[in-house]
């Protein structure tokens, strides 16, 4: 299918299927802010507050774009785009007001902070539900708002060492590994958009809001496959592999005679056929130690060493050319540049460029989802700090510039 295809019933200026909802975020670091930008990806509008002064702390953190310590943090750069941001105090009464003013326009509030703060700031689901009863609330924190550890602080390397990913991630003989990118924050985001655009349908069906509870444990959980099933029901242990499995092979990766790594999965029979004829084996096609799966899952030894040799034998390119060329599954394994580089991430939108006002064009990630009538993509660059506090206190609260000059003295904006 060509994209010209695929879109050819889109709606012209299209911000994506969630245009017209409204968020308001009280979210740091990255699950919450994630959260936030998942959903004005998708099409809302979202005004994120920041506390006075430093902001949110994910600004402070490295690397930075032209080394700006104050507005250049990558990290901040990937998880605000698109979105309002305002400077506000939760912790003053008068700022616990205007969250309050804010709360009653808004569809969807999203909070990250430590399970009972945003209570104790007069600002929780209970209070933001009387002035906008059919409010939906998203919080996200590491353990839930209730159970025997929702009280415990959770960043996401504690979800995974709690909820099975890192005793199952690693090698086999090395000690328990997080996963390179932030996965509890990511997904939990995910999870929390999720929730919300389920409460969104709910609330719209019935005119009902709600309080959507999600967390970075509960989420890695629902991710470590077989490992509750198993070990509940069949008492199987999930243990380090590196990047093979249990069963079947080949399943893993090698190295090629340029020093790139391909992964290949040829675990399954006809992939293992198609395989044992490039590399111009065929009489491992029929071998008692390869002939089917639990076979060469038993030989996963013997297996490797004959692709290694192989693939060991091969530059990348020609490696990829061979496996591509008989439907083998496999990939080169891409380092950012590399990624950069690829036609089919520009193709397919999901990687763009957005531009900003202090460091130019900037590459972002796009919208993994594709829309063929309400197409999405990010909405604008992260806002700078308290870049709409004119905007939004003076146009949308209707303050007056005294009132606006007053909050400021008193630290509260």
């Amino acid at each position: 299918m060509e994209k010209q295809e695929f879109y050819a019933n889109a709606k012209a200026g299209s911000r994506g299927p969630l245009e017209g909802l409204k968020v308001l975020e009280a979210t740091n670091f990255g699950s919450g802010p994630i959260c936030g930008m998942v959903l004005v990806d998708l099409g809302a509008e979202s005004i994120k507050c920041e506390l006075p002064g430093a902001g949110d702390p994910v600004r402070q953190m490295y690397p930075y774009l032209e080394d700006d310590r104050s507005e250049g943090s990558t990290w901040y750069q990937t998880f605000n785009r698109g979105k309002q941001t305002i400077t506000l105090n939760f912790r003053d009464p008068d700022g616990q007001a205007l969250f309050k003013q804010l709360a009653a326009q808004a569809d969807i509030v999203v909070e990250n902070f430590t399970p009972g703060t945003m209570d104790k700031w007069n600002i929780g689901y209970k209070d933001i539900a009387e002035v906008k009863p059919d409010i939906v609330y998203v919080s996200i924190s590491g353990f839930g708002q209730f159970g025997d550890l929702s009280w415990k602080k959770g960043f996401d390397p504690i979800a995974q060492a709690m909820a099975g990913m890192m005793h199952c991630t690693g090698a086999k003989d090395g000690p328990p590994t997080r996963t390179g990118p932030a996965i509890a924050d990511n997904m939990t985001g995910w999870h929390g958009a999720m929730g919300a655009m389920a409460a969104i349908i709910h609330r719209n069906k019935t005119g009902e809001g709600q309080h959507v509870d999600t967390s970075l444990t509960d989420t890695i959980l629902y991710t470590t496959d077989v490992g509750i099933m198993g070990e509940a029901n069949c008492g199987y242990q999930q243990v380090r592999n590196g990047n093979t499995i249990d069963s079947g092979a080949p399943f893993n990766t090698f190295i090629c005679k340029d020093g790139r790594y391909v992964f290949i999965n040829a675990a399954y029979d006809g992939h293992w056929v198609r395989l044992c004829d490039i590399m111009e084996r065929p009489e491992l096609k029929e071998d008692p130690r390869t002939g089917n799966y639990a076979a060469r899952g038993d030989n996963r030894g013997f297996v490797d060493e004959v692709v290694q040799a192989w693939a060991g034998s091969l530059n990348i390119d020609d490696a990829m050319a061979k496996l591509d060329g008989a439907s083998v599954t496999a990939g080169p394994v891409l380092d950012f540049k590399q990624i950069l580089a690829l036609p089919h991430y520009r193709d397919r939108d999901a990687i763009v460029e957005i531009d900003h006002p202090i460091f130019g064009t900037l590459s972002h990630y796009g919208v993994p989802t594709k829309y063929s009538r309400t197409p999405a993509q990010p909405k604008g660059h992260s806002p700078l700090k308290g870049q709409h506090n004119e905007q939004v206190y003076r146009q949308q609260l209707g303050l007056t510039p005294e009132q606006i000059a007053d909050l400021k003295a008193k630290n509260v904006i």
